[in-house]
């Protein structure tokens, strides 16, 4: 019998976790009402080659290729599961290849194409098996496999677009820092010590900057074990519950970046919801779904206490109100229920996220390029001129 591991809550508003058996999702989630929990997540339990190791290596590129084949072979009228098949034989991924081969075979056993993906959390999402549950129930798959493939899309196309305009200050930087760091711990020693040679006085400013390089030189193992102790120190606070919210936080705040972190995570966030909201789910449902996608832990406390304000009776829009929401999305989501088009607005203001993220970021980089070139050309500039002035006067020694 399949196992599964869930996510709950009890009658006392307390998150509890475990693993039953049950021949189906349904039933899965059926035990748990039974036990008087609300289920908040219900996954199936990857198991040999399909589990963790494996859907780790399958890629966005790959899911959304996926969706893409499925949705048009679907759509032409070929059966599901000799679609599946179908690409199956064609993936190039071994991983992929394998993990669609599992999917095939759990559809035959169990019938059902959500479950089926279910047994592979981390190669699709909590919002793709959400929307596929509900295209499945409600016999609207083809229309929900439309959606993902361009929700997968366009939220790719904007992760490349902040990364390919990221690479450009980073190249200056690494080259700029390659430079230094060659004139610093190379060139300068030998220069200064050219110039000690000569007999020519050294300033006490370019004592302080050698004293330096030599400490930094003198102690490089000593700094390299501390910086790779506090790197992994870091990775093991971010798993304690406590470090990820935390940090998730500091994210956030931080200088510059923060503001395009907090808008590209409310981008997604009216994204998901917007998509599962459109599939057919209601609003808990899709909050739950949407709380496993967003990643950060700030974010993820603040839709808990929506939902919590959402049991006790407050609309949508009252509920977001005193959380990091901007005011602007309140008043669309406001609207909407007033008219019953939450996933209208809802996808209006990822619109708008979509491009602010662009103009944000634009707006960052372009304070962050000459920022970096004052820095790192302050630095060049003073180590360059501690140089330069003893062998400058080392050279008047020699006339």
């Amino acid at each position: 019998m399949p196992q599964y591991t869930y996510q709950a809550v009890d009658n006392k508003n307390k998150r509890v976790k475990g693993f039953l058996s049950a021949h189906t999702l349904g039933d899965a989630e059926g035990q748990l009402r039974e036990m008087g929990l609300y289920p908040i997540s219900v996954q199936a339990k990857a198991s040999g080659k399909s589990g963790g190791f494996l859907s780790r290596k399958v890629t966005g590129k790959d899911l959304l290729s996926f969706t893409i084949q499925l949705h048009l072979m679907f759509t032409a009228g070929l059966p599901l599961l000799q679609s599946l098949q179908t690409i199956g034989e064609q993936e190039k991924n071994p991983k992929f290849k394998e993990v669609i081969g599992d999917i095939c075979k759990k559809i035959e056993t169990t019938g059902s194409f959500s479950e089926a993906l279910a047994a592979h959390p981390r190669v699709f999402p909590p919002f793709y098996l959400g929307a596929v549950r509900a295209g499945e129930s409600g016999g609207t798959l083809p229309e929900i496999l439309e959606e993902l493939a361009e929700s997968l899309e366009k939220q790719g196309e904007l992760q490349a677009e902040l990364k390919q305009a990221l690479m450009y200050p980073v190249m200056i930087m690494c080259v700029m820092s390659a430079v230094t760091g060659f004139y610093a711990f190379y060139l300068m020693p030998k220069m200064m010590k050219l110039v000690e040679e000569l007999g020519a006085p050294i300033p006490f400013y370019t004592r302080a900057i050698q004293w330096i390089i030599n400490t930094i030189m003198g102690l490089w193992l000593p700094l390299v074990v501390l910086f790779i102790g506090g790197f992994i120190a870091l990775l093991i606070y971010r798993k304690t519950e406590s470090g990820a919210y935390t940090l998730s936080y500091l994210k956030l705040k931080f200088p510059l970046f923060g503001s395009v972190v907090q808008k590209s995570v409310l981008c997604d966030f009216s994204h998901y919801l917007s998509l599962l909201l459109r599939s057919g789910f209601g609003l808990l449902p899709s909050l739950d779904l949407v709380k496993g996608t967003i990643g950060n832990k700030t974010v993820v406390r603040s839709v808990e206490t929506i939902q919590e304000r959402i049991k006790r009776g407050e609309s949508f829009a009252d509920s977001m109100k005193g959380l990091p929401f901007p005011g602007f999305m309140i008043t669309m989501i406001a609207l909407g229920e007033q008219t019953g088009r939450v996933a209208e607005q809802l996808a209006l203001v990822n619109g708008y996220f979509e491009k602010d993220v662009r103009r944000t970021t634009k707006k960052v980089l372009t304070m962050l390029e000459p920022l970096i070139l004052v820095v790192f050309g302050g630095i060049s500039a003073v180590i360059l001129l501690s140089t330069f002035f003893p062998m400058y006067n080392a050279m008047g020694t020699m006339k």
